[in-house]
């Protein structure tokens, strides 16, 4: 009778399970820290974010610009083709009684000039360059806020790809071991010791496995794309996974569990605290619509009289104009309306201070959901650990028993069946160990 080796079989599945090793080719190795250092500078959210953050920078120069001088030069030529009638009395011209029409002034004008203004005062001027600062750093948080959901996600979808992979290394090391144990029985078939229905079976259970590999084959694939859209990358690109559940279930500072929840270093808290400042400069800006507001002006113009076309003969006089003054404008009567918009910008903080209330609260639980998963999938992980040593051990068993006649082919493949249910049940405790992990990092703000 042919012995054949399980012990060594079952050896090296476990290895597999506990832990793969990326094989050296030709694309481009990514560890789980490269992927989120790549998605940090490509993904389109945080690309997307950045962008608002500069607006956000701009808009507030463009607002501090308008309280600068302004300056600005003009020129206008005119021709009159029918010069502007008056109606005199013919007094003035003695011709008592009568209408003469007189046309003043001459066909050719050009006026040039310069003007310059100076905000003196402006309550809601003032009141909106502090707003739109406010506004610029929230945005720089708002940065902040996508790095962090950029990273959980990328980790979540380099999880997904991990655990594919591993599924197709799982599902063929069992194929190899089921095929050895076929080979085994095809012998043991041809010297007369087992049915063509034990060969049947176990070929059934083969075919079976093969489908299962094509379709976890399909899965890494989707798995990979999907990574790679998530970080910003050409999904064109071939990559390979440095990194595998092991070193990424190591890799977890377990220190985070020991760690003191705090509302206040969570980003959404800050951003949220940010808005709850912008909406108390909304209401210092309906205040300040009540304050008058003063400016200063200057205007300067010369302009040149002609009857042709000559206004580069330097000989011919230009008439000046200068003006300067100050103007303030004071709010006195409108109809309620701005003590409205002042009542209605409190509101408004009340809603965003309610609001902050129930991020807080929201945290919290989040924080307490986290930690209840890791507690939960750190303990899953482990006995599924355990089930798959068992069902290890048992189709070992069942393999000796096979081989020796005591057992069926039927119960062979049923024990198969049963290893390669445990391995599913360890990869998804695994995977779930993983997105837990980065559920409760996120919950504390240490992604």
């Amino acid at each position: 009778m042919i012995q054949f080796n399980i012990n060594k079989k079952i050896t090296a599945l476990l290895l597999v399970v506990l832990g793969f090793v990326s094989l050296g080719t030709a694309q481009q190795a990514l560890t789980l820290a490269a992927a989120k250092e790549f998605a940090l500078k490509n993904a389109f959210q945080v690309k997307s974010k950045t962008l608002d953050a500069q607006t956000a920078k701009l808009q507030t120069e463009e607002l501090l610009a308008i309280g600068l001088p302004q300056i600005n030069g003009s020129i206008q030529y005119q021709n009159f083709i029918d010069r502007p009638t008056s109606i005199l009395p013919g007094d003035f011209f003695g011709r008592p009684g009568q209408n003469v029409a007189v046309q003043f002034g001459v066909p050719q004008t050009l006026t040039a000039g310069i003007s310059a203004s100076q905000l003196l005062f402006d309550g809601s001027w003032l009141v909106g360059i502090q707003a739109s600062k406010a506004y610029a750093a929230l945005q720089n948080k708002n940065i902040i806020k996508s790095e962090i959901e950029v990273k959980r996600a990328t980790e979540e979808a380099y999880h997904l790809a991990v655990i594919a992979q591993e599924s197709i290394s799982l599902l063929t090391a069992s194929r190899d071991l089921l095929k050895g144990t076929l080979d085994h029985t095809v012998a043991l078939k041809k010297e007369g010791f087992v049915e063509t229905q034990d060969v049947e079976q176990l070929s059934l259970s083969l075919n079976e496995l093969e489908a299962r590999i094509r379709t976890a084959e399909t899965q890494a694939k989707i798995a990979k794309t999907l990574l790679k859209f998530t970080i910003g990358m050409n999904v064109e690109e071939d990559i390979t996974l440095a990194d595998n559940s092991k070193t990424i279930l190591e890799a977890f500072n377990a220190q985070l569990v020991q760690t003191t929840f705090n509302a206040d270093n969570l980003i959404d808290n800050q951003i949220i605290k940010d808005g709850l400042a912008l909406q108390k400069l909304s209401v210092k800006n309906q205040q300040a619509k009540l304050l008058p507001n003063m400016a200063a002006f200057y205007s300067m113009q010369k302009q040149g009289q002609r009857q042709q076309f000559d206004f580069l003969d330097g000989s011919k006089p230009w008439y000046p104009t200068q003006i300067w003054g100050l103007s303030m404008n004071v709010p006195l009567i409108s109809g309620g309306a701005k003590m409205k918009g002042i009542k209605k910008a409190g509101v408004e903080v009340k809603r965003m201070e309610e609001t902050l209330a129930y991020s807080t609260n929201a945290a919290k639980l989040e924080y307490q959901v986290g930690m209840a998963e890791y507690m939960n999938a750190t303990q899953n992980v482990d006995l599924a650990m355990q089930s798959y040593n068992l069902a290890s051990s048992i189709l070992n068993k069942t393999q000796i028993k096979f081989d020796q006649g005591t057992s069926s082919s039927f119960e062979l493949s049923r024990q198969t069946s049963q290893l390669l249910q445990a391995q599913v049940t360890l990869i998804q405790a695994r995977l779930s160990l993983m997105n837990a992990q980065t559920r409760l990092s996120k919950s504390l703000n240490a992604l």
